[in-house]
């Protein structure tokens, strides 16, 4: 390669040598405007590149719900569903054609820029110092004085060494000047080149990919001309239709001919029962031996009476004309017919009606007659038949099989339907497909809807599922349901009853029991027990399985085994008693908050269960029971519980015990009751549900408070969030929760330590390695953008694996905590 500047030149320092160095300055420099500006603008189409992309996107949606519309119609449908596969085909391309045009232009010209030209203008600025510094020095060895033969030689060093750096910076900077010259060609030529060789691509793809349809087009062109044929033709025959007007007494009046005798519907004026004797115009219809009318289609139909008890009549004291009367034992039913005609065809079909539905009763008794005398027929057989789970229960999927094995959820929660492949996971429900479409509709807020077979589920959230159940959820949320509370939703109910149904359930709470809350004036009364005036939450205990499934879930396995079988009031997880002014625990009965309670399991041990306490509360009785009372807290079995007033019993209080002690039931039944999951308890350190939920330990209850709306990042009064605590007290599962959940990892507490600087002090490995993962997953984001994929991936992965091991194997994740009285 010549150097377009003689290296001869730029050694003697010429004008020749100036003059070519500030030509070939002005070139590159008009090079460097002129190739920022192609760059803004290679940016700024392939930015509306993408909004065109983004705007097909759109496009295809459109065509996806027209295609809902045409549901029906096998035509429409296939072909929309064809030029979708087409038009997603041609998005991806268009993707494609942006991404290479960003490479080919945007990445290559910048790094040319960037490496090339900016280097030179750097190395001028070194070339222009040791210049003057050169000037400078050729200056100085003039000026010596002929008598100072020291100070001469002195002089002539530093301007021997000076002009020897300046050879050298001199040659390097009209090296990189004729680096410029000659890439510049290699690196826009062959932009360009991958420019066009990305514009021919993405055309080459677009033509096979129609070439491939071209059949498809040309039929579908020829069944468009049929149907245009088609419509052309309807078209002339409803020019047609004004004729009819000539003939709308004779349809009006015309006795259908493909109805039976007894058949008969259309719109007739009703006379009401009021006192001003109102006319009405409603739609008639006999139908199941009932006459029945309705205002509108989506109204719900009104019974007039019941045929067989009824006779039909000419009302002709009526003043208006073409009045009838049905009669009834209990009432008489006035309606005005139209036309004497329509009248007659009235009172006919209504009469037939009516000798219809003794002949019909006369047959249902010989049918009965026939079975009693055939009672011996096995029904076990025919169900099972009829039942198509019993032989594809193997066949289902582990989730689904041992999700539905909790008590209740067989069966939809709400409308009892069999084999729901639904579910709520904030509500830890099952539901079949018409009532999670309900749900659906109420939004996320009230209930996250999740599909059985179709979603990929956390194992956290399935620990949510395994303690609650649709058993347990119907005792609070259904405590209230009697007779006159509605219409209860069934498998087959109309859809506005199924809504109504579940509005009033969960939105409006309006069957959910209220706490028994004590007031200033008077104690709770149980029958003739004493008067309640303590309460509790019993702390949840989980068993270990022995048996795990390397491959699947266990569902009642605890997420955290450092929890043990026990609390004491020192505990974080323990529920402070409340201070009394009676003589002792022995002076009143206890109620007990806690659906782990079970009455087998404490026989002998004073529990009462009255008939106004659900399952969900207990009464718990001092007398002749063998209870150890130390400082308030009586202990049954291996479940302690704490005593607290009864006049700070209130839904907050209940969440906010019952997170802390881990039971999950009694935490929906106290948000059923109105308890906010973010409330902060001033006389505890300002923590929330769930900080508590962190103290007891379990995976379970921090999810089901997140589910729920509780907010991550949360602090307590002393500036440490639920990410300090579980990383304090060693809970790898949590931390992993947390971070999944978005918890902030660089918030600080009070003494300005972060989740990472605790984990650090109290060497917990996995900890750590969980909050470094994050804090470059979080990094590489922030500095590669929407093109960083193989950091998400790996990230993911990690952190499945912690989930997964913390849900299965907690004990490989145990640590020793140095978390002692710090909280």
């Amino acid at each position: 390669m010549k150097p377009k500047i003689d290296f001869t030149e730029c050694l003697k320092d010429s004008p020749r040598f100036r003059a070519s160095l500030e030509q070939s300055e002005h070139v590159i420099s008009d090079l460097e405007g002129k190739l920022e500006r192609l760059i803004k603008y290679s940016n700024g189409m392939v930015d509306a590149g993408k909004a065109y992309s983004s705007s097909i996107g759109y496009f295809v949606n459109g065509l996806k719900e027209v295609k809902v519309h045409f549901k029906d119609d096998s035509l429409v449908k296939d072909s929309v569903g064809r030029f979708i596969t087409s038009v997603s085909e041609m998005q991806n391309y268009h993707a494609m054609l942006f991404d290479q045009i960003h490479r080919a232009i945007s990445n290559t010209l910048s790094g040319f820029v960037r490496e090339e030209i900016k280097k030179v203008k750097e190395t001028k600025k070194v070339f222009d110092k040791i210049s003057d510094d050169l000037d400078s020095a050729y200056a100085k060895h003039a000026q010596v004085n002929k008598a100072k033969p020291g100070e001469a030689e002195e002089v002539y060093n530093v301007l021997t060494a000076t002009r020897s750096a300046f050879a050298h910076t001199a040659l390097d900077y009209v090296c990189q000047i004729s680096m410029v010259e000659s890439r510049k060609r290699y690196e826009i030529l062959n932009t360009i080149l991958s420019f066009i060789q990305a514009q021919s691509t993405f055309y080459h793809q677009g033509h096979d990919l129609l070439q491939e349809s071209n059949s498809f087009f040309k039929h579908l062109s020829s069944q468009l001309e049929e149907l245009q044929t088609e419509a052309e033709a309807e078209k002339k025959e409803m020019e047609k239709r004004h004729n009819l007007v000539n003939d709308l007494e004779s349809i009006i009046n015309k006795v259908p001919t493909d109805r039976l005798p007894h058949e008969m519907e259309g719109y007739l004026f009703k006379r009401a029962s009021n006192a001003f004797k109102t006319w009405n115009r409603r739609w008639f219809v006999i139908q199941n031996n009932q006459l029945i009318y309705q205002k509108k289609l989506k109204d719900t139909p009104t019974v007039v009476a019941d045929l067989r008890l009824c006779t039909v009549k000419v009302a002709n004291e009526i003043e208006r004309r073409f009045c009838f009367e049905i009669v009834s034992p209990t009432k008489t039913c006035v309606v005005q017919a139209d036309t004497e005609n329509i009248r007659l065809m009235w009172m006919q079909s209504i009469d037939s009606a009516i000798k219809r539905s003794f002949s019909d009763n006369a047959n249902l008794d010989n049918i009965s007659q026939d079975k009693s005398e055939n009672d011996e027929i096995p029904l076990a057989t025919s169900e099972e038949a009829l039942s198509p789970t019993a032989s594809a229960a193997k066949a289902e999927p582990s989730m689904l099989t041992k999700l539905q094995s909790i008590p209740g959820n067989d069966k939809c929660c709400d409308c009892k339907a069999p084999n729901p492949r639904w579910a709520s996971i904030n509500l830890g429900i099952t539901l079949c497909i018409q009532c999670s479409g309900i749900h659906r509709s109420f939004g996320v807020h009230m209930s996250k809807v999740r599909s059985l077979t179709l979603d990929a589920w956390e194992p956290e959230t399935l620990k949510v599922m395994a303690e609650i159940g649709n058993n347990k959820v119907n005792k609070i949320y259904e405590a209230n349901v009697n007779e006159g509370s509605g219409k209860r939703a069934t498998e087959d109910c109309d859809r506005d009853v199924r809504e109504s149904w579940i509005r009033a359930k969960y939105a409006d709470k309006k069957f959910v029991k209220k706490l028994p809350l004590a007031t200033s004036k008077e104690d709770v009364q149980r029958q003739d027990q004493k008067p309640v005036r303590r309460w509790s939450v019993t702390k949840h205990h989980r068993r270990k399985s022995k048996k795990k499934s390397e491959s699947s879930v266990d569902l009642s396995t605890e997420t955290n085994p450092k929890v043990g079988t026990s609390s004491s009031s020192s505990s974080p997880a323990s529920l402070s008693a409340g201070t009394l002014s009676d003589s002792g625990i022995g002076s009143s009965d206890v109620l007990v908050f806690g659906s782990s309670l079970e009455r087998n399991d404490l026989l002998g041990e004073g529990i009462k269960k009255p008939e106004d306490i659900d399952d969900i509360q207990y009464i718990l009785s001092s007398e002749g029971s063998d209870v150890e009372c130390v400082d308030d807290v009586k202990t049954i079995g291996t479940t302690t519980t704490s005593l607290e007033d009864l006049s700070k019993l209130h839904p907050n209080m209940l969440l906010y015990k019952a997170a802390g002690a881990n039971n999950l039931p009694v935490m929906l039944e106290a948000v059923a009751n109105g308890a906010s999951v973010n409330w902060v308890n001033s006389e505890d350190h300002g923590r929330c549900p769930l900080h508590q939920a962190v103290f007891g330990g379990s995976l379970a209850a921090c999810d089901f408070l997140l589910l729920n709306g509780a907010k991550v990042n949360t602090r307590d009064a002393n500036g440490r969030g639920v990410l300090h605590h579980a990383t304090m007290l060693g809970h790898t599962g949590q931390v992993c929760l947390f971070l999944k959940r978005g918890a902030d990892q660089h918030a600080v507490d009070e003494d300005g330590q972060d989740a990472l600087k605790i984990a650090l002090t109290t060497t917990n490995a996995d900890i750590v390695t969980l909050l470094r993962l994050a804090r470059l997953h979080e990094d590489m984001r922030k500095s590669e953008g929407l093109f960083s994929s193989s950091g998400d991936e790996t990230f993911q992965d990690v952190f499945k694996d912690f989930t997964e091991m913390a849900s299965n194997e907690p004990e490989k994740l145990n640590r020793k905590s140095m978390y002692d009285d710090q909280s």
